[in-house]
């Protein structure tokens, strides 16, 4: 079998003739980036063959130039008889994301929902008991005297108990004099016996939120006997290898094994960030006996294993929306083993756990009779409208434009990424503050909104997103019907190369934007309303936090309102993860929400495309829906 060697990593596979070669890194563990989930649509994966032979179909997504010097998608071309060596560039991904690991942060959740201050309801509970000593003539084993224990101290008659729980109490309720620490979860169906060890450990008392998303994964430490947040940690989600939106991922679930490497990828983000956190603060993750997961389906189903094919086709039918309560080592967690994991219960195929999660942190949840718009504006868009007496919710597909995907010099929200941008109106030409100050090696969601806005306001961009051809810049060059802008020259760039955004980039963002404010004017539709009528709009996600509102709402993403009425939630999935974590009611309140909400089918809703279409221009084709935004000059 031909041997395929991956430079620089050094790292060789040998593979069948005609394997592709993106299954070839696959199999080596090499990470290349395919954004599309491996169906050669997104030109992302690009590698050099500098020896050997491949027969490949690359052309087209790649010029003819770059063919000729052996560069080839990986998921295009597959390996001859012959031995091959491929280059694998640095990939944007290797790159730091903006991460911000904020403890101060969290309280933005509702405090009335939550227990008094430093006490706790989480699903597993510890008591310190002191079990009486055996005797010769009362006639009670171990297990009789633990039981008698439990229900002196924690109210519970009737505890069932595993075979690895009963196997140490003998030693436990020797070592410390009698006195031990149970570890007892309470359910409606009753009581069960988790753990025990002998002394008071209840000080020792630890449980994880976890939120898991599409690009990002967080991870909350949480002592339980304080409730008190001890470490929170942020990486981008492992499987962005695998695809950039969630059809990526579901797309690549379906190669061989590729729904077993998915799950393990994100095991691997989770489990490395618990024990970063752990070791943060020198905590034994076997000590770690709560566990709390938001998420979307999609998510959820590749974190458990379940196939997720049939979300994406239609009747868009998940395997699972409402999840048991799995132990840690049946899902892969690596914490105590038998610790009982809370997975927030899903909507629809593409509205999760993440969004009721994130509820938790609106007035949604304490029953407002304010309409609210909830925006969680991501990969995904998922948006909730509603207040006590109605709730309707949606998922659109923004794609990965948000993420800097389908952008030609884009990248995720990462040290050198252009965050934000500035347009002469003379010259045209842009100044630009780059994440980390340092030179820019490409540009973020943010970026390219503040980016178009700017080029918008200053008479350089018309509303169709075409850049105007009645007057020149140094920045704007034409090639053919296209025009392309250049934000920073080769010169001032990282990689000697020129950041450049073409008319189709921009074009990208403005489909994007219009599938969220689209959406959003069509749930309000629904119910008689319309943008007026919105007392607040929390948005969510970390594109969010780091998004300029004026911005935001001069091309037409958000709409034309008081910008008091516009509140940054930051991660509302991780906050509501820690508070189903620390909280029994919000457990149930989680539930309940999840069960008032409609859930409303944007693909055969008749008037979708009709609200898409109009949205597809900046602001929006009716200018009287956003009266505040500024005429541009003369174009």
């Amino acid at each position: 079998m031909p041997r395929v060697l991956f430079k620089p990593a050094e790292i060789a596979v040998q593979v069948s003739p005609g394997t592709e070669l993106l299954e070839a890194a696959r199999q080596a563990k090499v990470p290349v980036d395919s954004p599309c989930g491996g169906k050669g649509s997104c030109g992302k994966c690009i590698l050099r063959i500098t020896q050997g032979d491949v027969d490949s179909d690359s052309l087209g997504l790649l010029s003819a130039s770059a063919v000729e010097n052996g560069y080839v998608l990986a998921c295009k071309t597959r390996v001859g008889d012959t031995d091959v060596t491929v280059h694998v560039p640095a990939q944007v991904r290797e790159t730091d994301g903006q991460f911000v690991d904020d403890m101060d942060d969290i309280f933005l959740e509702n405090r009335e929902l939550l227990p008094a201050e430093h006490s706790c309801e989480p699903l597993v509970e510890k008591h310190c008991l002191q079990v009486a000593p055996p005797t010769l003539d009362d006639g009670l084993s171990d297990m009789d005297r633990l039981a008698r224990a439990i229900q002196h101290s924690a109210s519970i008659t009737d505890a069932r108990t595993s075979l690895s729980f009963v196997s140490k109490v003998a030693d436990a309720i020797r070592a410390d004099s009698g006195k031990v620490t149970a570890t007892l979860m309470r359910s409606k169906s009753g009581c069960e016996g988790v753990n025990i060890e002998s002394g008071d450990t209840t000080r020792d008392h630890y449980g994880i939120a976890v939120d898991v998303g599409t690009t990002t994964i967080a991870v909350q430490l949480v002592n339980l006997a304080e409730r008190k947040i001890m470490a929170i940690r942020t990486a981008y989600n492992d499987q962005l290898h695998c695809g950039l939106d969630i059809i990526g991922r579901i797309n690549y679930s379906g190669k061989r094994e590729g729904l077993t490497e998915l799950r393990r990828r994100v095991l691997k983000t989770i489990n490395e960030l618990i024990r970063n956190a752990c070791e943060s603060v020198q905590v034994d993750p076997l000590n770690i006996l709560n566990a709390s997961v938001a998420g979307n389906t999609t998510m959820i189903h590749l974190l458990l294993g379940l196939k997720p094919e049939y979300i994406r086709l239609e009747p868009y039918t998940a395997t699972i929306l409402d999840a048991p309560l799995l132990r840690a080592d049946e899902i892969g967690l690596t914490i105590y083993p038998d610790t009982r994991v809370f997975i927030s219960p899903a909507v629809g195929s593409y509205v999760g756990g993440d969004i009721t999660a994130g509820l938790l942190c609106t007035e949604i949840a304490t029953g407002s009779s304010e309409v609210i718009l909830y925006l969680d504006i991501g990969t995904n868009g998922e948006l909730v409208v509603g207040n006590d007496e109605f709730l309707l919710t949606c998922a659109c597909s923004a794609g990965p434009a948000f993420e800097g995907g389908g952008i030609g010099c884009g990248m995720r929200a990462a040290a050198g990424a252009i965050e934000s941008v500035s347009i002469d109106q003379m010259t045209g030409i842009s100044a630009y503050r780059t994440i980390g100050d340092i030179d820019p090696a490409g540009i973020c969601g943010s970026g390219m909104i503040s980016l178009i806005a700017g080029l918008f306001r200053s008479g350089w961009l018309d509303a169709a997103g075409k850049l105007t051809r009645e007057k020149s810049s140094p920045a704007i060059e034409f090639k053919g019907r296209r025009a392309q802008f250049t934000i920073v020259d080769g010169h001032s760039s990282s990689n000697g190369e020129p950041l450049q955004i073409s008319e189709l980039d921009i074009e990208n963002i403005i489909r994007a934007k219009a599938a969220i404010y689209s959406a959003s004017s069509l749930l309000l539709q629904q119910v008689g309303l319309d943008f007026s009528d919105i007392g607040k709009v929390y948005i969510a996600g970390g594109f969010g936090r780091f998004l300029n509102l004026d911005d935001a709402i001069t091309i037409g993403l958000l709409p034309d309102l008081s910008r008091d009425r516009f509140q940054f939630i930051g991660n509302a999935s991780l906050r509501g993860a820690y508070m189903t974590l620390v909280s029994g009611r919000c457990r149930e309140l989680v539930h309940d929400l999840a069960k008032r909400m409609t859930y409303v089918e944007l693909n055969t809703s008749p008037d979708y495309m009709n609200q898409y279409v109009a949205a597809m221009f900046i602001p929006h084709t009716d200018s009287d829906r956003f009266p505040n935004v500024g005429k541009t000059a003369n174009i």
